[in-house]
């Protein structure tokens, strides 16, 4: 008898978690920093290591990234065999993006801007404030923001995001979606912002990107 009691008040102690703060979505919040703080991040900033491939040649580039969530992006990378001088940049706008190497600007094709534009959406989604995000299960999240793929988070014992699955539009118009899976690991902090030290991307599969933040700095607007 008391366990049926116990099984049958089950549902209302979940609602009561969730509206207490116990939910899958207020954890991910707490664990990035709160909701409110989330939401003043004007920018995030980050140099670090990033290990690719250019075609079928490993290569580590070093890394210098600005995230306005949702807004514009910017991100200069060079190979560590070479000098700042030799950095390509990939500056996101709304509805534009641009390279810059060797002191050219060449604007990108709508759907090769469209892809980039995605792909670093991926970050700003971390940040939670900016998306509309419910939960999908007990440690699951879904996310969506207007102009960009939604994105499905699974979240660690700690609340923090541990991984991530995103499809984006190819820049190839004859191409298949591309899926990414990301895995985080460890985690640096800036302003009371949370956010993953390692970032590891599987693209169809395939090992893709493994990028280790080493400085990071958050602008946020005023309380």
């Amino acid at each position: 008898m008391g366990g049926a009691i116990a099984l049958a008040a089950l549902p209302n102690r979940l609602a009561a978690a969730e509206r207490g703060g116990g939910g899958p979505v207020a954890r991910a919040f707490a664990a990035a920093g709160g909701r409110d703080r989330l939401a003043r991040v004007r920018s995030l900033s980050w140099t670090g290591v990033a290990r690719t491939m250019l075609g079928t040649v490993p290569v580590v580039l070093h890394v210098e990234s600005r995230i306005e969530p949702f807004i514009r992006s910017r991100a200069d990378t060079w190979l560590t065999t070479e000098g700042r001088g030799a950095a390509r940049t990939v500056m996101i706008e709304r509805d534009s993006a641009f390279v810059v190497q060797d002191g050219a600007q060449t604007a990108l094709p709508a759907l090769q801007a469209r892809f980039e534009r995605q792909r670093l959406g991926a970050f700003a989604y971390l940040l939670l404030a900016p998306a509309f995000v419910s939960a999908a299960g007990p440690n699951r999240l879904n996310a969506a923001h207007d102009g960009y793929p939604p994105i499905a988070l699974t979240l660690g014992r700690d609340g923090a995001i541990a991984t991530a699955d995103y499809v984006l539009s190819a820049p190839d118009p004859s191409a298949a979606a591309i899926r990414q899976h990301f895995r985080f690991a460890g985690s640096v902090r800036a302003q009371g912002v949370r956010f993953p030290r390692v970032t590891t991307m599987l693209q169809d599969g395939r090992p893709s990107l493994q990028l280790t933040i080493i400085d990071f700095s958050v602008e946020l607007s005023p309380a």
